[in-house]
């Protein structure tokens, strides 16, 4: 953490935010700005991401025991200005501010993972994933670390993706044309960070690519490859 947000009770995950404002929860630190249209809703937000910390694994109804707390979860779900965005806008200003106010280098950790939603048929923008019998999101992440302490500051970015269908005759000229093409996840995950020298990108192969080199090279001025097996790994 910061010096301006400290853990003190990792069993309650309460945190000491050193502006004279007492303890804060996971929740409240994190999600306590956001602005959702109504304060309850951002007090619901607040009480959801407290649940999910205190009980990170299992099901949503192991993590919000009694009907009312699921029914105030579904109730937030649906609201049409509760959206991914508005969400992890206060998370992701807590992670610039811990970046801000850092003097070292910083580690910024890019990487995708898919959200399998196969079973979930009402989802209709859910896109292809692996050999395109699973449907669901691309889920592409910009971690922040703090090497010298291995300290996680957060999400600096966080894109959904739905994989389209595309033709399979689709020539490679086309495939480049496109905005949607997979392959931009990881600019559009470097270009949401400040221009700053002393951020270092880490990708996989996904990330080799020119147009992410050339990024690289133009705002970050160095750029170290490592072709190690497995997998290969850059570093900017």
């Amino acid at each position: 953490m910061s010096q301006q947000v400290r853990i003190v009770d990792e069993q309650s995950c309460s945190y000491e935010t050193g502006q004279g404002e007492g303890l804060k929860t996971f929740g409240e630190v994190n999600f306590g700005d956001a602005e959702l249209g109504d304060v309850r809703r951002t007090k619901r937000l607040v009480a959801v991401a407290d649940a999910i910390v205190r009980h990170p694994g299992g099901s949503l109804p192991e993590k919000l025991e009694t009907p009312k707390e699921r029914d105030g979860l579904y109730h937030l779900m649906q609201c049409p200005t509760v959206t991914h965005a508005s969400v992890m806008a206060p998370h992701y200003a807590l992670t610039r501010k811990k970046m801000a106010e850092h003097d070292g280098f910083v580690v910024a950790l890019h990487d995708t993972t898919e959200l399998n939603f196969s079973k979930h048929e009402s989802l209709s923008d859910r896109g292809q994933l692996g050999n395109g019998s699973q449907q669901g999101w691309l889920c592409h992440n910009t971690l922040i670390v703090d090497p010298a302490r291995r300290e996680v500051f957060g999400l600096a970015n966080q894109i959904l993706h739905s994989r389209p269908v595309t033709n399979k005759k689709e020539t490679v000229a086309t495939k480049r044309k496109r905005e949607d093409r997979e392959s931009l996840l990881w600019l559009e995950g470097v270009k949401s960070l400040p221009s700053d020298r002393k951020i270092v990108d880490v990708c996989d192969r996904g990330g080799d690519t020119f147009e992410f080199l050339e990024y690289e090279v133009r705002m970050r001025s160095r750029v170290r490859p490592r072709t190690c097996s497995p997998p290969s790994t850059w570093t900017c």
